[in-house]
């Protein structure tokens, strides 16, 4: 006779095997977790063309979305074509591949023009630096012993400022003799670290070309991948869990566009203002300044500080007086950004609060580096709205309100109702209202508490047993001593 298990015994067996396999993974993640790292480094390393043309087609699918419904599809309307869904026909394929040679010929040449006006720009800034460098500290230093024993220096005592002056003198003299001591006799080690990064830029520019062309096949193809993912989700779920699943790829979609757009729009705004308006106000190198308070200001709450750090790092050296000009500049620029010219760009794409965004640059910024302070936001949001969507769902099906602030004065829910606060010494669920300690420690006439309720309620029940077993107690000898 053949043992045939049943479906209980079946899901015990799955159970058993999946938790067998959680702590191995767990244990190998404690021990062993740099691996895990090291490999999923190596794995985006040997993928990081896909990943470039997967950005790339994510990036500029809004523009050829508009050459189609703005141009070409109303053009074909114009001609009697239905261009309007994807079947395939000469026609579509034709409008297909004018849309996205156009913007392709695009994303290239804004490219070609920002390379063109910034690149040799930057070098030549940073050639100048590096050959004015010297001078630029002595002029720093020149300045602060001018400042030392000018009228604003009276109140400052002798001692004090020649610490200042001493510690700014240390820290040149530091800054030359590493640049003679460490950084001369280590020339071979240094140009090993240029070739190495020299490597890397040209790989990094190969994995970008081949990105693009990546990109050509995704924008020509991509109704027909998602028509292949949909049909894969609705062959291993049911079709509820499909659709949640379809549901939650529109929305990443939706999410990452939007804000990685917006974000490079908004950034690429922030650094034109910010050249105009260092270019009127006299700010040394001003192109190279605005490039990277442009570059940074993609970084979402913390990359306008990094940015403005950069720049008023670099403009004190050359002039303090331009240092603090550049400094309000870019407060009264970021306060631009961030109530008017940001909100306008990037409306609600995210729905995170300020703690969160800060929390997900934190979280995946420790993670991924500076990917994950990119990412990190629009990641985040895609997580924080599926638990919401979640929670919301949950909560219907058992007939509550899904409103966050019907639960922000929320005691307890009995049977469905929502208990609020109301200042009384409610002892269930210990929902009753306590005093602040400050309260307490200033109180003039401490007076001692009533017991709380449920305390004298079980008081009064021990009690009521006490008296039972005494009567029990008696009536026992009273019945012994008739016996």
């Amino acid at each position: 006779m053949k043992f045939k298990p049943d479906k209980k015994q079946i899901t015990w067996a799955v159970t058993a095997f999946l938790t067998v396999v959680a702590i191995l993974f767990v244990y190998y993640l404690m021990f062993h977790g740099s691996r895990i790292g090291d490999g999923f480094v190596k794995l985006v390393n040997m993928m990081s063309a896909v990943l470039w043309g997967v950005v790339i087609a994510l990036i500029i699918t809004p523009m050829l979305n508009g050459i189609e419904n703005k141009w070409l599809k109303p053009h074909g309307r114009k001609k009697g074509i239905d261009l309007s869904q994807p079947n395939g026909s000469k026609e579509w394929r034709s409008m297909r591949r004018l849309s996205i040679f156009l913007t392709e010929t695009i994303f290239i040449a804004i490219l070609v023009v920002l390379t063109i006006i910034i690149v040799p720009q930057i070098v030549s800034s940073i050639g100048n630096i590096a050959e004015n460098f010297q001078g630029y500290v002595n002029n720093a230093q020149k300045s602060i012993e001018k400042l030392l024993s000018s009228d604003y220096s009276q109140n400052i005592d002798e001692q004090t400022a020649s610490s200042i002056e001493s510690l700014f003198g240390d820290a040149s003299s530091k800054i030359s003799s590493y640049l003679s001591n460490t950084v001369m006799p280590n020339l071979d080690k240094v140009v090993r670290t240029v070739s190495s990064s020299l490597y890397q830029t040209v790989k990094g520019i190969f994995n970008f070309i081949v990105g693009i062309i990546v990109s050509i096949y995704l924008l020509y193809s991509k109704e027909k991948l998602a028509g292949q993912f949909k049909k894969l989700a609705y062959s291993l779920f049911k079709e509820e869990n499909a659709n949640e699943v379809i549901g939650a790829f529109r929305n990443i979609n939706r999410t990452f566009v939007g804000f990685i757009n917006g974000k490079l729009l908004d950034s690429l705004i922030i650094g034109i203002l910010c050249y105009i308006g260092t270019t009127i106000i006299g700010t040394p190198y001003a192109n190279l300044v605005s490039v990277v308070v442009g570059v940074t200001n993609i970084i979402p709450f913390f990359g306008p500080y990094i940015g403005a750090i950069f720049g008023v790092a670099l403009v004190i050296f050359i002039d303090p007086l331009q240092a603090l000009y550049f400094l309000i500049f870019v407060i009264i620029l970021q306060q631009f950004d961030g109530n008017i010219l940001g909100p306008k760009i990037l409306g609600d794409s995210t729905g995170l609060s300020s703690f969160w965004v800060i929390f997900s640059i934190l979280l995946f910024g420790g993670l991924f580096g500076l990917a994950g302070w990119i990412i990190g936001v629009p990641l985040f949001a895609v997580l924080y709205a599926w638990v919401s969507h979640r929670t919301e769902r949950k909560l219907i099906k058992k007939n509550l309100p899904t409103d966050t602030q019907k639960y922000m004065n929320c005691a307890y829910i009995e049977q469905g109702q929502i208990h609020m606060f109301d200042g009384s010494a409610d002892q269930k669920y210990v929902a009753r209202k306590l005093d602040s300690p400050w309260t307490i420690f200033f109180r003039t006439d401490k007076k001692k508490e009533q017991k709380p309720a449920a305390a004298q309620q079980h008081t009064e029940i021990e009690q009521q047993e006490n008296r039972t077993s005494d009567t029990k107690g008696e009536t026992d000898g009273k019945d012994n001593d008739l016996t």
